[in-house]
């Protein structure tokens, strides 16, 4: 259903179907009404088969008026898309402004606290270490809107190096941890692979904060992100999976459109700026792999299933 501010172009439409089916009906009658008259008029200037020449103008007419529909049904349908777009971009506008202002006034409570005389020093430790984590939260944000522009200008991509996962994931699991658990949720990691992957440390990171980041703000407080990391023939295989509410069947191929947000508007974890999965998406095209999401109806909980290709370690014998 769209909105009632693209009535305009959809009441446009129907004036212009009507009026190219109004032309198409006139154009029925007046071939048919006129049908001896073409056809004497095509004898006359040495036409064969003129008892058909009707027929003939009749056939073209009535292609050129499909044409025509075809044309306008397109347009409408690139008006609305157009549309709907300008609708996503004012959301996340909107979405990040939220997204900002609240860590924001986090940082401006907890700096003017450390302001205050006799502060203990375990008072000042956690107010300086809130302000910590919630600059984090911005920087994120800003990385994301970021590498998002540079996908969309399809500006230079990735310099892939070899990134052997083991080693990387035991820094990251240890460091991503405590944030994901602040939100009452327990990350349960499991890393078992011996394999080297064309990435970058940082685009693997940003790929795993943004679905971390998603799983645990899905997740029922108390509940649990799986995180696991094995080699399957060819690929390494990187798994996250939440029990939150999960995402409905006819939502899955769009999640990872640019804006897109599952679920309804009403749902305060929705707050975001729509862009992680987009950016989950393309990092992972641009390291030669592919994701997919996986959530049953019926069922709580989302699958993300990466796969990267497997390559030999740097300076390993052949």
């Amino acid at each position: 259903m769209h909105d009632k501010r693209s009535l305009p172009i959809v009441a446009t439409f129907v004036v212009s179907l009507a009026v190219t089916i109004a032309l198409l009906v006139a154009w029925v009658v007046y071939i048919v009404r006129s049908a001896s008259q073409i056809s004497h008029l095509a004898g006359r200037v040495g036409v064969s088969a003129s008892e058909n020449v009707h027929w003939i103008l009749l056939a073209v007419g009535c292609f050129l008026f499909a044409l025509l529909l075809a044309g306008l049904t397109y347009q409408l349908a690139q008006a609305l898309a157009a549309r709907r777009y300008l609708l996503k971009q004012a959301e996340f506008v909107s979405n990040v402004t939220h997204e900002l202002k609240s860590p924001l006034a986090a940082i401006r409570l907890h700096a003017q606290t450390l302001q205050q005389a006799g502060l203990t020093a375990a008072d000042r430790a956690r107010s300086t270490g809130f302000i910590v984590q919630q600059a984090e939260r911005m920087s994120r944000l800003v990385d994301n809107v970021l590498e998002s522009s540079r996908m969309l200008a399809r500006r230079k991509g990735l310099e892939l190096e070899p990134v052997a996962l083991k080693p990387f994931f035991a820094g990251y699991i240890e460091e991503v941890g405590p944030r994901v658990e602040s939100r009452g949720v327990v990350l349960d990691a499991a890393v078992d692979t011996a394999a080297t992957v064309l990435a970058t440390e940082e685009a693997l990171t940003r790929v795993l904060d943004n679905l971390l980041d998603n799983a645990a703000r899905f997740s029922l407080p108390g509940g649990e992100v799986r995180c696991r990391v094995w080699d399957e023939g060819a690929v390494a295989r990187i798994t996250v999976e939440d029990d939150g509410a999960g995402i409905p069947r006819r939502e899955l191929e769009r999640i990872f459109d640019r804006f897109y947000q599952a679920g309804p508007s009403s749902d305060a974890r929705r707050a975001g700026s729509g862009l992680g999965l987009s950016i989950v998406s393309g990092l992972v095209r641009e390291m030669r792999g592919e994701v997919q999401a996986f959530s049953q109806e019926g069922r709580p909980g989302t699958r993300f299933v990466i796969e990267l290709p497997r390559v030999e370690p740097a300076g390993a014998e052949r």
